[in-house]
């Protein structure tokens, strides 16, 4: 059987919901690509509406995209429920597993014997998730991706530091794979002493992965503190 893939890029949720319709009766695409996009929880349920109906799908990656791991448990239900699906391997790489999302996932896993899930791991007793770590990994697969030009673009008055608020937006521009949520916390990591905006002077001077760790350092230190 010829393995026949498609790389999809862009299409935000939008795109999700004609993906999700084209779906349903697609016995063709073996192999579907949807990282690095903007889809939402929003989007999730519609793409769980129509791997609900498919029969030819097995590799299906959504990795680094915000769909919370509400979206994410839509997805692999969606699966189980589909007594003729041929999924194989679900990526959802980026994704909080919070407690509902491991039960789905031990769920999924009972009707689905054989598939395999890549996904983070689960921290029992919800402790927090760390932004800053899948923030590193996204920009290993994203590497020209520069986080000093988007402070460089926002801090319109040349002060070196960019204000929280302003920053979530620039960072939602600049599409990073976050919830609301995530995001909040990676800004807060990035902030470190809570002053309310991020300084980025030290990443003029320093690789972008270990200013991210200097970051963590210092943000935990005054956690602890």
């Amino acid at each position: 059987v010829c393995r026949r893939g498609c790389v999809c890029k862009r299409f935000g949720d939008e795109g999700a919901v004609a993906l999700g319709e084209a779906l349903r009766n697609n016995t063709i695409i073996q192999w579907l690509d949807i990282s690095n996009n903007r889809i939402t929880a929003e989007g999730a349920k519609y793409l769980a509406k129509g791997v609900e109906g498919n029969e030819g799908l097995k590799h299906f990656n959504v990795g680094f995209n915000p769909i919370t791991p509400a979206g994410a448990c839509q997805l692999l239900e969606s699966f189980g429920k589909n007594s003729s699906t041929v999924i194989e391997h679900v990526d959802i790489s980026n994704v909080r597993v919070d407690e509902d999302l491991w039960n789905t996932l031990k769920e999924t896993k009972t009707t689905l014997e054989n598939l395999k899930v890549t996904h983070q791991p689960y921290l029992e007793g919800r402790k927090k998730p760390n932004p800053i770590a899948t923030l590193k990994e996204w920009l290993e697969h994203n590497k020209h991706f520069e986080l000093v030009e988007v402070f460089k673009r926002f801090d319109e008055e040349e002060s070196m530091e960019v204000s929280k608020e302003i920053l979530f937006d620039a960072f939602q521009q600049a599409h990073l794979p976050f919830d609301k949520t995530n995001m909040e916390l990676l800004i807060d990591q990035m902030d470190g002493e809570n002053k309310g905006a991020v300084n980025y002077t030290a990443l003029l001077e320093t690789d972008q992965i270990k200013w991210l760790d200097e970051c963590v350092v210092r943000y935990n230190s005054n956690v602890a503190g």
